[in-house]
């Protein structure tokens, strides 16, 4: 969503009063379900209806644009007095801003190092349950980046905020599935936001700094992914980054194969597969016999006439590069 407003949106902005009651009907939208993660999006105005701030329906959460910004006003307010010490409302109250103001804009640093000082404090407490708490902080971080929202789902702050959140699950001595974590919510947010840099670096620093998971499974799930977003580099990166991190892995040669003959029965000839490819073929993960694949696949494509320019101009690198790279 962005920040800007049109000149309707101000005017009723200024004429509205029903800043609070916005307020408090956002906080209530904000409130996590039983099970699984909220849906999140920013409807326009021309579905605002009278008194009704959000629509609800199951998980999926439908909020206004002018309730929002309502919303962001009074939360604003709130946040102005923290962290001076002499704040008039608890770390709840505090806690219920931030997320409203992280809903509005997805940058705004202070409200995620409140965020932070809160729950470090809850976790300092001697009768605190770090698993309750930070997996409270976890799904509603989830919940915005893999919503519908388009600055969030691709925003540095909240990526490195949940980077910041596996550290603490890590202290605390709590496991996390990383497949699960990176097939339901990098995968997601990678969709959303095609070529989504913040989202993969996040899924490579979860499988560096995790020692024991099933990376067939992960390679799979991946290898799924790229299939169905060809034209997605970010997630090719990511799948090449896989592949390299466990040269031994027995899935390897499978992967490889399978997305050569994806490529070949699609005729695909984007860039971002074929940077893949080349990059595989001259680290020598590629054996000579898929090599010699990958040669047949790239020269017939080049003969096609259906082929186009620019493409064939990328068929013919990635075969030079693999010339010089490959013998080194």
């Amino acid at each position: 969503m962005s920040r800007a407003m049109d000149p309707d949106t101000v005017a009723r902005l200024n004429s509205n009063e029903n800043s609070h009651q916005a307020y408090s009907q956002i906080v209530k939208a904000l409130s996590l379900p039983d099970k699984g993660l909220l849906e999140f999006e920013i409807l326009r105005d021309f579905y605002l209806f009278e008194d009704q701030w959000f629509l609800k329906e199951g998980n999926a959460v439908a909020v206004h644009k002018l309730a929002l910004v309502q919303a962001f006003l009074v939360a604003r307010r709130k946040l102005a007095s923290w962290p001076t010490g002499g704040s008039l409302f608890s770390d709840d109250e505090i806690y219920d801003a931030t997320a409203v103001t992280i809903l509005f804009d997805a940058e705004h640093l202070t409200a995620v190092n409140a965020r932070k000082q809160i729950i470090q404090k809850q976790l300092a407490s001697e009768d605190s349950d770090a698993r309750k708490i930070l997996e409270r902080e976890k799904r509603t971080i989830d919940s915005i980046v893999t919503s519908r929202l388009h600055r969030h789902t691709k925003s540095p702050t909240l990526w490195s905020h949940r980077r910041w959140l596996i550290t603490q699950y890590r202290k605390y001595h709590i496991p996390i599935d990383i497949v699960e974590d990176i097939e339901s919510i990098v995968c997601v947010s990678g969709v959303r936001h095609p070529r989504n840099y913040y989202a993969w670096n996040h899924a490579r620093f979860l499988v560096n700094n995790t020692h024991d998971f099933d990376s067939g499974k992960l390679l799979k799930a991946v290898e799924t992914w790229c299939a169905q977003n060809h034209t997605d580099i970010s997630g090719w990166s990511f799948l090449s980054f896989l592949i390299n991190f466990d040269k031994d892995c027995s899935e390897n040669s499978l992967v490889i194969s399978r997305v050569l003959e994806l490529v070949d029965s699609l005729r695909l000839s984007n860039e971002s597969v074929w940077v893949f490819l080349r990059t595989l073929a001259a680290s020598r993960v590629m054996t000579d016999e898929a090599y010699a694949r990958f040669r047949d696949i790239q020269k017939g494509l080049l003969e096609t006439a259906t082929t186009p320019a620019d493409d064939k101009a990328v068929l013919r690198k990635a075969v030079e590069w693999c010339e010089t790279y490959r013998d080194c």
